[in-house]
């Protein structure tokens, strides 16, 4: 099998999509100790998140005990009276609430727990909320795990399809950033999983990539990638690496994974004006419900700038993923035969 490096003309001529509205009004980055006290919170058997509205703090409370994004909840501001005490006061046809809010926060600054109406709630800290990324306990030696993802052979069965012609970004997509997290080690891992550091997709998902670039650069954005195709022999030395509990966070070796095709891709922003990555609403690969593309709590500029970027992507034709808001699918990538090769 041959695979190409396309020009970028040719990919540039393959793509013909809908154009994103103009550019709203941006919210307003929120303030960094307001933004230390948001996050989840439980006790007395429930669960609410503190969160960013338009430059205050709404306390958002669900309804459903298995509504993990928080999408269907009940949501009342909090009105500051100084610093870290607030009061609710909502009434209505079906409820009445009149309490006050209380915040304490660590020596670092960040919110651990709140009292709400004398009833005592503590912090529930996700990866990286706290400074300190989320990382897995390796399951094994890794330079031996490596060396077995390398000699093991893919199951024939996963070359069978349609094969993709792998372009690399940098060339495809003019002003694309990298920041290719399994390509060192500030991932789950602390471990890289490849020594590449270029990314490739299949030319007709990076054509589809290049306007999606070109669509953002009015609202100030560019794209990052975090991952685009990889060899099933890395799929392999990740899954192997995942601690005997983790196992299910990714398909076993045998079945394949979608980064396995050259039509999938984990993209993030970031400010063209600065270079620098956006701050978004989690991590890459954070296991928290702040992956959910629903999740409705962070600040008003992190959802803001999560649903930009899922729909300059769903406009130019990729299928966006509901439990990752950074993972996207160029078409049908079932038609599509896993890859094991080294561009």
């Amino acid at each position: 099998m041959m695979h190409k490096i396309l020009s970028m003309a040719l990919c540039l001529c393959l793509w013909a999509g809908s154009v994103l509205a103009a550019p709203a009004f941006e919210p307003k980055d929120c303030p960094k100790d307001l933004k230390y006290i948001l996050g989840m919170y439980y006790g007395n058997g429930e669960l609410f998140l503190l969160r960013e509205n338009k430059g205050e703090v709404e306390l958002v409370y669900r309804f459903g005990q298995k509504d993990f994004t928080f999408a269907g909840s009940n949501i009342y501001p909090l009105y500051k009276e100084h610093f870290d005490s607030y009061t609710i006061n909502e009434s209505g046809p079906l409820n009445h609430l009149d309490a006050a809010v209380r915040i304490e926060r660590s020596r670092e600054g960040y919110g651990v727990s709140a009292s709400v109406g004398g009833n005592r709630y503590s912090r529930r800290f996700f990866a990286g909320e706290n400074g300190k990324p989320f990382r897995f306990a390796v399951s094994g030696n890794w330079q031996e795990l490596k060396a077995a993802a390398d000699s093991a052979v893919m199951p024939a069965a996963l070359g069978a399809g349609q094969q993709a012609q792998l372009v690399d970004l940098a060339q495809a997509v003019p002003g694309i950033k990298l920041d290719l997290r399994y390509a060192g080690a500030d991932n789950c891992f602390g471990h890289p999983l490849t020594e590449d550091m270029r990314a490739f997709l299949d030319y007709e998902a990076a054509a589809a990539l290049n306007s999606v670039q070109q669509q953002l650069a009015p609202y100030g954005y560019g794209l990052v990638v975090w991952e685009a195709y990889r060899p099933w022999s890395v799929s392999k030395l990740a899954y192997d690496a995942l601690p005997l509990n983790n196992k299910t966070m990714l398909p076993a070796p045998e079945t394949g994974f979608s980064h396995n095709t050259g039509r999938s891709i984990d993209v993030s922003l970031y400010v063209l004006a600065t270079g620098e990555n956006a701050g978004m609403i989690s991590d890459f690969d954070e296991p928290s419900i702040r992956q959910y593309a629903s999740f409705t709590g962070g600040t008003e500029l992190e959802r803001y700038r999560r649903d930009l970027l899922r729909n300059a992507m769903q406009l130019a034709g990729f299928t966006a993923s509901d439990v990752e808001w950074w993972h996207f699918d160029y078409g049908d990538i079932k038609a599509f035969a896993h890859l094991n090769v080294k561009p």
